[in-house]
């Protein structure tokens, strides 16, 4: 097979492999010094081959007591291996991990051999086989004989072992996707029944080679057949968990420089088997993790790596051709990933780990173990290739088993820490939806992100697993439990750390300049605390309230004055600090959302709706004043106008508006769906401080709105122009009307609406505003002028 050249390779016939010995370089025309020199390395190789006969070994006697899925549970403390029957309804808050999908798909697998005793001495592939063809699969397969393109093709290539290729078939056909695909099997010759049985199969497409050409082969072939937008490649001694697909292929749209995507490995007992590869200087080729408890959040991130194992990878169908599919110098096996990978890294572009695509493998089973024979033996011979190959691009890598932690993610220049009060909640409060597009703003500006809380340490399935899928390294119980002893494991990592909230940096200030005096501390406002105090103090004409405000302004303004440089959303309470703290370091940061749209017309609308999380107790005064104070006014002149309360954590209090005419929704899996049916938003507020998110999220819908004008402090939103603004009932109550009667001016807001979020609030310029914040920061450690730092 041709391959495409590269720089980087050294002629065979001049290597210099001196370094490998901590020799000077050889004599240029001293063949016997070259000579030497090669078999030095070769040396070194060989002394890596006994190495890993001992693990093999090792590896027999732990299989001895018994067949492979027959593994005692990991050690691990993993409170799900360890309930009765791996219950998952019985486990407290504190016992979830983000892999216990893994466990529960091991016993499906096991399940499924135990029903045809497939591990046994009799099993009957017959039934098997027949049981996979007559249920519908419930993955998208495109057929064969279909016009359609296929967004995958997933190639298992396999030679024999037909009980652990049923099994991976079965989680296949039984996987949930968002994405359609083809299944290709390239039978390499296999010695079994295999073909007799799998030709039947009316969801795949099965191949049979021509001759035994070994693992590489088939994999070639099976790409040169491939119609998917991506290939995947898939061992045959595998079962994929739920969400495998769609986080693996979803990762070409996170990282735009992904090249090639693996899955994270486990072995049948749970245990972990890699989460991601380390390259050595030396090229020896390490699996990170392997057998440790694969929960750890070191393992529970996406990442670029240097290499992913070729059970499990995916890559476009377009950069495979370009590369040539696996190098056939490594024929019939083994080290053909790890040279893909480096190619693929040579070229510019990154290979990924993702932690939330999960296989389980029962690695060996198709070659075995034993790296002094059979196919296995290929192992060590390539591994000199590889390294004759590559020695010269991985001089920079460093020595083997140094410093695996940084190994793992050697591209990573600079760090950034969020802490926030608890994870993102992104469907249920506006906050955390900033606090997402912040963390993808310092992404893109080439920070190794990570997040912790300063109160909630649970893992949070489909909260801390959505930001692991993004890159975003995240602690949580229970291999971390409070910020300070973070701080002084990891404080030193960090160059600038991002906090949230008055509530959260005052405690730990003093943790973060003693444990990472090093780091740029930015202090995000979300809202002046003391404002929205004192606003309340003067609706109720409290006193007491009165004296809390100015408690807290002072703590505020102690906090703004002590951190390197302060974010704001609103222009109007960066003023209020700039009078109070004259030259502090403010950068405003307006909200960042999405621009959503509506297909939905005027006329298909009969609501009107309000959105807010009831934790926060402005948002409780807002429903009630509305629905007490305001709708009875509007339902006098309308009054088939019903009024939708919708957001998470309802009280009682909201709870207790039901009735005539008003309809508790809770909190919407969609706003989409609340959006398009409701006419017009109103944002009722009386008291709070900040820019609210829920009014530029109906903008970004189409959804006009009429607002108080606490609700558009700040903004940049323009009454009359970007929508209507009312501060008592009857004034209130007549524009909702007019919005709703009137099709013209409905039009016009909506349009306006949409597109200044566009304009002012895309995430895109997120990038933009964290530099400025940051460059503001640096300007103020360093006694700079401002002027300087925002040039």
């Amino acid at each position: 097979m041709r391959q495409p050249s590269r720089r980087h390779a050294l002629r065979r016939d001049r290597l210099d492999l001196a370094w490998v010995a901590g020799h000077a370089p050889p004599p240029r025309a001293v063949a016997e010094d070259e000579a030497r020199a090669v078999a030095l390395a070769n040396r070194l190789l060989d002394v890596e081959a006994e190495s890993f006969a001992l693990r093999a070994e090792l590896g027999r006697r732990k299989q001895s007591g018994g067949a492979v899925f027959d593994i005692p549970r990991p050690d691990h403390g993993w409170p799900l291996a360890q309930t009765p029957d791996s219950d998952p309804a019985a486990l407290g808050p504190f016992d979830r991990r983000p892999d216990d999908a893994v466990i529960l798909e091991g016993q499906l697998g096991q399940g499924f051999m135990d029903r045809f005793g497939l591990a046994g001495d009799a099993p009957d592939f017959g039934a098997a086989t027949a049981a996979l063809a007559a249920s519908p699969p419930i993955l998208r397969l495109i057929p064969p004989t279909a016009e359609a393109v296929p967004d995958v093709s997933i190639i298992i290539p396999i030679y024999g072992q037909l009980h652990y290729t049923l099994n991976c078939l079965d989680s296949l056909l039984t996987h949930k996707a968002g994405y359609s695909a083809e299944i290709l099997i390239i039978d390499d010759r296999s010695p079994d029944d295999s073909g007799r049985f799998l030709r039947g199969l009316p969801h795949i497409r099965y191949q049979r080679q021509a001759q035994n050409g070994g693992f590489i082969a088939s994999c070639n072939a099976g790409g040169a057949l491939a119609r998917g937008r991506f290939i995947l490649f898939l061992n045959n001694d595998t079962r994929v968990v739920p969400g495998w697909l769609d986080a693996l292929l979803e990762s070409f749209g996170l990282f735009p420089r992904a090249g090639l995507v693996g899955s994270k490995l486990f072995y049948p007992d749970g245990s972990l088997q890699e989460a991601g590869g380390i390259v050595a200087r030396d090229g020896t080729c390490r699996n990170y993790g392997r057998e440790d408890d694969p929960n750890r959040p070191q393992y529970c991130h996406a990442r670029p790596v240097d290499y992913i194992s070729g059970c499990a990878i995916a890559l476009p169908r377009a950069l495979w051709h370009d590369l040539g599919g696996f190098d056939t110098r490594y024929s019939p096996a083994y080290c053909e990933d790890v040279d893909l990978c480096l190619r693929i890294a040579a070229s510019g572009q990154q290979v990924w780990l993702q932690s939330e695509s999960r296989v389980i493998h029962y690695e060996g089973k198709t070659s075995g173990i034993d790296t002094r024979q059979g196919v296995k033996a290929y192992q060590t011979v390539n591994q000199r290739k590889l390294f004759l190959e590559w020695h010269a691009y991985l001089e920079q890598h460093r020595p083997r088993d140094e410093a695996p932690y940084f190994e793992r993610e050697r591209g990573v220049a600079r760090r950034l820490l969020v802490i926030d009060a608890t994870t993102p909640t992104p469907d249920q409060d506006a906050g955390s939806v900033q606090t997402l597009h912040a963390i993808g703003a310092a992404q893109a500006l080439g920070y190794k992100t990570h997040f912790v809380t300063a109160h909630n340490w649970l893992f949070q399935a489909g909260y801390t697993s959505a930001l692991q899928k993004r890159g975003v390294e995240c602690a949580y119980a229970p291999f971390d439990l409070d910020i300070a002893t973070y701080l002084e494991r990891y404080g030193p990592l960090f160059d600038v750390i991002l906090v949230y909230r008055m509530t959260v940096l005052g405690p730990i200030l003093d943790d973060i300049r003693t444990h990472a005096p090093q780091a740029l501390l930015l202090f995000h406002l979300a809202d002046l605390h003391y404002l929205r105090v004192q606003r309340q103090a003067e609706m109720e004409n409290s006193a007491e309230g009165f004296a809390e405000a100015a408690i807290t302004r002072a703590q505020e303004l102690a906090l703004i004055a002590a951190a390197d440089a302060t974010i704001t959303h609103s222009t109007a309470e960066a003023a209020i600090i700039e009078a109070a703290l004259p030259g502090a370091p403010v950068t405003v940061w307006p909200l960042m959302l999405d621009h959503v749209g509506t297909a939905t017309p005027f006329a298909a609308r009969r609501d009107i709706c309000f959105l807010g999380g009831y934790r926060h107790t402005p948002n409780v005064d807002a429903a009630v004043y509305f629905v007490e104070d305001i709708l009875p006014l509007i339902r006098a002149e309308e009054p088939g106008i019903r009024c939708l309360i919708a957001g998470a954590n309802v009280t009682r209090e909201v709870g207790a508006l039901a009735g005539e005419g008003v309809e508790i929704l809770g909190q919407v899996p969609e706003l989409s769906d609340l959006f398009d049916r409701s006419r017009v938003f109103v944002c009722p507020l009386r008291v709070g401080a900040g820019v609210k998110g829920k009014v530029l999220s109906a903008l970004s819908h189409g959804l006009p709105i009429v607002s108080t004008g606490i609700g558009i402090e700040g903004s940049g939103l323009s009454p009359d122009t970007h929508l209507l603004q009312a501060d008592t009932p009857q004034d209130f109550a007549q524009k909702v009307l007019r919005l709703y009667r009137n099709k013209a001016e409905w039009g016009r807001l909506s349009a306006a609406g949409q597109r200044i979020v566009q304009e002012e609030f895309s995430p895109a310029q997120g990038k933009r505003f964290l530099e400025a914040a940051i460059t503001r920061g640096w300007a103020q450690r360093l006694g700079l002028p401002l002027e300087r730092a925002t040039a």
